[in-house]
């Protein structure tokens, strides 16, 4: 899987945002300065996020930017759609097709359960990402991700089945 740009200062803008005090607005040209981003490509990720309900704009003099809802309520998966989207199936079956129109093995696919299998872990484990645990600090945020370890797939099960 491949995190895009848009995705990766996507998330971190999410979080500036998400750690103003009281949730007050903060704006777009602080985001920038905190990010190192440039204020053009700021405001593209924020108009994103404004447009996708993540994230409020208020204008004038204290006007910027504040979470849509509370940081508890907002997922990684929620960012990444919102920002460019997930890994889906279709789009990896269908990107390699030699020199074919359509895959030689799509009628009949090995490899596809595991593209299956992986694309819905990677949307299960952000959709289970709230905003607010990356709100902590590192060390903590890996902890809890050790919680979200997917089941250990017993090989010796499914050769004993196969043979």
């Amino acid at each position: 899987m491949k995190i895009t740009s848009l995705e990766e200062y996507g998330l971190r803008c999410l979080l500036r945002v998400g750690r103003q005090p009281d949730g007050e607005p903060i704006p777009a040209q602080e985001i920038a300065e905190q990010e190192g981003l440039s204020l053009p490509y700021t405001q593209k990720i924020v108009r994103v996020l404004v447009s996708a309900g993540l994230l409020e704009s208020y204008r004038g003099a204290q006007g910027g930017y504040s979470l849509a809802r509370p940081a508890a309520d907002i997922s990684v998966g929620d960012a990444i759609r919102a920002l460019g989207g997930m890994l889906e199936l279709d789009s990896i079956c269908e990107r390699h097709t030699g020199e074919q129109d359509v895959c030689s093995n799509a009628g009949c696919c090995s490899i596809r359960p595991v593209w299956s299998y992986l694309s819905e872990f990677v949307v299960r484990t952000f959709d289970a990402i709230p905003l607010s645990m990356l709100l902590r600090d590192e060390d903590e945020v890996a902890q809890r991700l050790l919680k979200l370890v997917p089941p250990k797939i017993e090989l010796e099960e499914f050769e004993a089945a196969s043979a």
